[in-house]
């Protein structure tokens, strides 16, 4: 507003104050309007801190809506240096025995001889190596030096998973390859040679991204049709000596995914060959580096069925000999194998109570040799050449002469290659567990036809559980164990036990938070006598229904709840209870008691999620939807003709009115439908029912969708706090509309008096002009006396 400036010193008159008094009358509607404002600013303040308190007590519920997440345990150890462990919420309660007999370790492989400076020139040539059946080539060059071969391995965009370094030792720098995990699968190979590695010629692919090794064979872009039974994938091919391996038939069921191919490849090849699934391929390395007859083809057999299944083709991706290892004085025989990757083994509460087997390997042959020599290969290493003619005494020796064979590995027994109709046995230690294949090369041998043939007679087993890591998860449901050393065979004991506490611990957190959102709506919503004035937010409907909305389901029973059926129907029955005054409490002693009469039926109360119990045997709950199925008690019908569906309706047990179900399959799910506010239509809503085929008929069935109470009070705050239809901000919007009215009209109603004011200043700096004139007019009459005189 302009300043004030006619004091009336000619004059005498007062005009700024009769300015002021005039623009305070003008001014009553302006302070009206920020009156308003400043009471919608601070109902605005409310709003804000109400929603902030009623989001940290939905964090608190939402904490609490999963009783499989409260399934919590305390876990300890009789002996923390050797063994400790931690438990999920699908664990039990109860002790468990571990016996340690070997850690799982990694592979380190060291270069023997080492170079006198990590200066030194390596060299010109082709450095090859393999991790984990995958294989990588380096090339250097001639002012290559040893840190930088370091560099090259380690910066390799295709390495494997191996970590190189230095080690100075004896006045040398030696070469060292790492392998970044454990187990007998992550070994490190030096090549002399590339190894065959064949690949499949397309991708598996599943809604057009390559499939994951979980995806079934039935979800496959390239399955179509319905299995019908005795689908097969047939598995076969050879090994890298060109003798075949026996066929393996992978029977397809719903339930068989891409793992299970590439295991039964697996067994296939049992060592002569790995394969893997990358990046939507199958991959199959050659256990050994070099040239190699192998080969490998996948084959879809419907035996009749109408279901297709389109699988790859196999191809050689990269010819096993056709890169040579060219890097002098970095060759196999230069590097010390100074640790061997081995898995982990362990027995858990006795089990695996068998005794260890040793396997047992035949090579089976019809016509002898003539003359020639032949070679084995085992887990990678090859042996010196063999006469034809050599005896089971010399062809042990020459096993026993591999590194990574020691005397009394394998015992071999039987005839000779030159004999007619002869076999070969290979008794492995029982101790060496399931082993690799040997395999034979004969490629060198004289004889009539290649009529070698491998057959494992008995599959060792060391007697042992066997992991590739020290963190052990899939052996005690929902506990993992951590290894720290080797036990004796008495083991060490792990103890699990309920941690009720923790429980405890978050519903003091739901009562504390309940209590606060609470104490805020009362302050601000009553009338206190003794001031006379009103809560900010008293007016606010919505505020007091919310109020209302979060008591109900601490007071009522939970949905779904049925009583001689489950142990517990309300939050009071597990010791959470309202006072006189409203506020939340928890009686610890009441918890107790209930805990140790039924802890699955209060954790259920507190946070069943949905779960679901059909009364007949041939329509079964399938599964719900934790955001949209309305907890409740629901009738359903379905019709089944022809072995298939032809009708389905569904209504919760309180309705009167049936509303049709939709179907596919044998899955009948509840009226996916919402509203304009992305609200369910109806209360089956995500509700899934699956159905027997088997036997025509209308069945019945009554199902049950339990949700604990702090599921409910979730959903409850999730409406009250949804983005842009909630009703605190739906409220909230209102308010900040009114705010933003009201800033126009003080706006508008500023400019009116800023107007008013120059005007009135205008005004009286006439009347002060003409007045001043007058006066000196007169006194120029002599009718008053002048100022000067």
């Amino acid at each position: 507003m302009a300043t004030i400036t006619l004091p009336g010193l000619q004059t005498g008159i007062d005009t700024a104050s009769l300015i002021r008094q005039l623009m305070a009358v003008e001014r009553r509607q302006l302070n009206v309007y920020e009156d308003r404002r400043d009471t919608w600013t601070q109902r605005q303040t409310a709003l804000r801190d109400l929603e902030s308190k009623l989001r940290n007590f939905r964090t608190a519920a939402r904490n609490l809506s999963s009783a499989d997440t409260l399934r919590a345990f305390n876990v300890s150890t009789s002996d923390k240096d050797k063994l400790t462990a931690e438990a999920g919420n699908q664990a039990f309660e109860g002790s468990h025995n571990v016996v340690i007999n070997r850690l799982a370790r990694s592979a380190r492989m060291v270069h023997t001889t080492g170079l006198k400076y990590a200066e030194d020139y390596v060299g010109a040539g082709t450095f090859i190596y393999s991790y984990n059946h995958k294989e990588t080539s380096v090339a250097t060059t001639a002012t290559t030096t040893l840190q930088d071969l370091v560099g090259l391995i380690n910066n390799d965009a295709d390495n494997p998973g191996v970590t190189a370094s230095l080690l100075h030792y004896n006045n040398k720098y030696h070469l060292v390859l790492n392998g970044n995990d454990a187990g007998s699968d992550y070994r490190i190979r030096i090549n002399a040679g590339s190894t065959e590695t064949w690949k499949a010629g397309s991708e598996l692919t599943r809604g057009t991204d390559n499939a994951a090794t979980n995806t079934r064979l039935i979800d496959l872009d390239q399955f179509s049709g319905a299995l019908e039974g005795g689908e097969v994938i047939e598995i076969t091919g050879t090994d890298r000596n060109g003798v075949a391996i026996a066929q393996i038939n992978l029977g397809i069921t719903d339930n068989t995914r891409i793992e299970h191919l590439i295991g039964e490849i697996n067994s296939a090849f049992d060592g002569i060959a790995k394969a893997r699934f990358e990046n939507g391929l199958i991959i199959l390395a050659d256990n050994v580096q070099g040239a190699s007859d192998l080969s490998i083809s996948l084959t879809y057999n419907a035996n009749g069925s109408a279901a297709t299944l389109t699988l790859p083709a196999m191809a050689v991706d990269t010819e096993g000999g056709a890169v040579g290892a060219s890097l002098a004085g970095f060759a196999a025989a230069d590097f010390t194998e100074t640790q061997s990757a081995q898995d982990s083994r362990i027995k858990v509460d006795g089990f695996p109570a068998i005794t260890p087997v040793a396997e047992v390997q035949t090579l089976g042959f019809s016509s002898g040799a003539n003359g020639g020599a032949f070679t084995l290969t085992y887990d990678g290493r090859t042996t010196a050449a063999l006469a034809y003619d050599a005896d089971a005494a010399s062809i042990q020796a020459a096993l026993e002469a591999l590194d990574n064979v020691s005397a009394g590995d394998i015992t071999v027994s039987g005839d000779r290659l030159s004999t007619t109709n002869g076999t070969l046995t290979f008794t492995f230690a029982s101790g060496l567990g399931d082993v690799d294949m040997i395999a034979i090369d004969a490629s060198n041998l004289d004889r009539p036809a290649p009529n070698y043939v491998w057959a494992e007679q008995a599959k060792g087993s060391d007697g042992y559980i066997n992991r590739s890591t020290n963190t052990v998860d899939d052996v005690i449901a929902g506990v993992t164990l951590h290894l720290h050393d080797t036990t004796d065979a008495a083991g060490k004991d792990i103890t699990l036990t309920r941690d009720v506490q923790s429980v405890k611990d978050r519903l003091d957190r739901l009562v504390t938070a309940y209590n606060y959102a609470v104490d805020f709506i009362k302050e601000n919503t009553r009338y206190d006598e003794a001031t006379k004035t009103a809560g900010i937010l008293m007016s606010d409907y919505t505020v007091s229904s919310i109020h209302n909305e979060i008591r109900l389901p601490l007071i009522q029973q939970a949905a779904g709840f049925i009583a001689d059926i489950d142990s517990f129907l309300a939050p009071a029955a597990i010791g959470l209870r309202l006072d006189k005054d409203g506020h939340l409490s928890l009686d610890a002693a009441d918890f107790d008691k209930a805990i140790a009469k039924d802890s699955r039926g209060v954790l259920n109360l507190i946070g069943a999620d949905k779960s679901g119990t059909s009364t007949s045997s041939a329509i079964r709950f399938y599964g719900a939807s934790s955001a949209y199925t309305t907890a409740g008690q629901y009738d359903v019908e379905v019709t089944v003709a022809g072995g298939a569906i032809t009708g389905a309706r569904i209504k919760l047990s309180s309705e009167s009115t049936w509303r049709d179900a939709e179907f596919s399959s044998n899955i009948v799910t509840g009226n996916g439908q919402f509203d304009s506010n992305g609200n369910p239509l109806y209360p089956e809503n995500g509700l899934q029912l699956s159905v027997a085929l088997s036997t025509d008929g209308v069945f019945t069935s009554t199902v049950r969708i339990r949700q604990g109470f702090a599921g409910r009070l979730e959903d409850v705050l999730d409406r009250i706090l949804k983005p842009t239809v909630g009703s605190v901000v739906v409220d909230s919007r209102h308010v900040k509309d009114q705010i933003e009215l009201l800033d126009k009209k003080i706006e508008e109603e500023q400019r009116r008096v800023s107007v008013r004011e120059q005007r009135l200043i205008l005004q009286y700096a006439r009347l002060e002009k003409t007045l001043a004139m007058l006066q000196n007019q007169m006194a120029a009459a002599g009718i008053i006396p002048s100022k000067t005189a």
